[in-house]
């Protein structure tokens, strides 16, 4: 045991995802734990259904506003070229935010009407390039801080970003700002979030960086990340958020506000503590894509302890989620734990299955994972759409859009395995 255990300690690894994830816990599990009750009735469900188009929408802006050259940042073969990926990832970001603005303008009212916003609530919709653009230049300085891991970096600015966030939101929420007060917290922690990571570009980029040619020799040479992994991103984002989309369109922002809710109490926490393991095992994977042996260790224990990780959280919830939801959240919350019991097989499987995904992109199969996320909006699309033409209770349509998704992580997955026991 002993020797075991100083095995694990000197795991570099297991250090870096320690740091990462111990930030990421912080900030993103503890912080918005404690205050959860606080925010919980100030917030009711029909406020945070507004708020959940909102992330809903820029959750899938977000994954196309660096073209995905913000993983050119961390593969790149040295760091003349990570800081160009970075450059150029910036000015998508930009350009892109700018355009999605002019694009929006004719088209609010019937984008409003959709997701049944009306009135004030319309002009929500107007945050969605602002904060795509932040939102954008956060995932560049993400991967730039990742290529030098600087963990610590991140973990702090984590820690900063959901600080502001919710003190923002308490603020704003007892001034009776209502949606927009989730709104201008979740912009404002972005922007302010920032800040910490930025302190990395020094000495890092320089003008010769911002040169059009070499801007475009950098673009040529990591043209398989848009013209697949783009795809793959925005497919994978739109498969995710496929339930956030509909929910208001078929069932109103009321039960828009229990799904939002669901994902504040337990997706978005365990997917970010999951997204900060993958960050590190991108960067691994990256480095030993040449070592299959050390590639398959790294590849099973990643999913031995993210499958262990998984089982406190989503076994407490199963079994006490009926009396400890509403004591924690507040009365009007009632109905959660009945909906989140249908949604379990999915945050489960999605939490121990995206990180390990990374090493189909570290072995250069970015077109099996484009495939895969099609097929993956395809599980989700079909019970949606179905809903149309066919009547469907809440809790039905959150059971056949959830069980075929949490089919198809499985499906990958074994792919993932397969090719990393194969790797060379």
């Amino acid at each position: 045991m002993k020797s075991k255990m100083n095995s694990l300690r000197k795991n570099r690894f297991l250090k870096n995802v320690a740091v990462l994830t111990g930030g990421t816990a912080v900030a993103q599990v503890l912080l918005p734990f404690l205050f959860m009750p606080i925010l919980g009735r100030i917030y009711g469900p029909d406020v945070r259904g507004v708020y959940g188009v909102y992330v809903v929408i820029t959750n899938i802006t977000q994954q196309i506003a660096c073209f995905r050259y913000d993983y050119a940042i961390v593969v790149a073969d040295n760091d003349k070229e990570a800081g160009g990926a970075f450059v150029l990832s910036a000015s998508f970001a930009v350009m892109f935010s700018l355009a999605l603005s002019l694009f929006m303008w004719p088209f609010l009212p019937p984008l409003a009407r959709c997701f049944n916003l009306t009135g004030d609530a319309a002009k929500t919709l107007w945050m969605i390039p602002l904060t795509t653009l932040i939102c954008g230049l956060t995932t560049a300085l993400n991967y730039f801080n990742v290529r030098y891991e600087k963990y610590k970096v991140i973990s702090a600015s984590n820690i900063i970003r959901v600080s502001v966030m919710l003190a923002t939101q308490i603020v704003l929420g007892y001034l009776g700002a209502s949606y927009w007060g989730m709104i201008v917290g979740q912009f404002l922690s972005y922007f302010f979030g920032n800040f910490r990571m930025m302190m990395t570009l020094k000495g890092r980029i320089h003008r010769s960086m911002f040169s059009l040619s070499f801007l475009k020799r950098i673009a040529r040479k990591n043209a398989s990340f848009p013209k697949y992994m783009l795809p793959s991103a925005v497919v994978n984002s739109l498969s995710q958020s496929m339930m956030g989309i509909f929910i208001p369109m078929q069932y109103g922002q009321t039960m828009n506000g229990y799904y939002s809710q669901i994902n504040t109490l337990l997706g978005q926490p365990l997917i970010l503590v999951s997204n900060a393991v993958s960050q590190v095992f991108l960067r691994g994977a990256s480095t030993d894509r040449h070592d299959g042996k050390k590639l398959s260790k790294t590849f099973t224990t990643v999913t031995k302890w993210l499958a262990i990780l998984s089982i406190f959280p989503f076994g407490f919830l199963l079994l006490f989620g009926d009396p400890v939801i509403p004591w924690f959240l507040g009365p009007k919350w009632g109905p959660v734990p009945d909906y989140l019991k249908y949604l379990i097989p999915l945050f489960m499987v999605r939490f121990i299955v995206n990180p390990v995904t990374n090493s189909a992109i570290a072995l250069g199969r970015q077109k099996a994972v484009m495939v895969w996320q099609f097929f993956l909006l395809f599980t989700v699309a079909v019970p949606s759409l179905l809903t149309f033409v066919i009547p469907m209770s809440f809790e039905q349509y959150l059971m056949a859009a959830s069980l075929p998704m949490a089919g198809a992580y499985y499906i990958f997955y074994r792919f993932c395995r397969t090719i990393v026991k194969n790797a060379k």
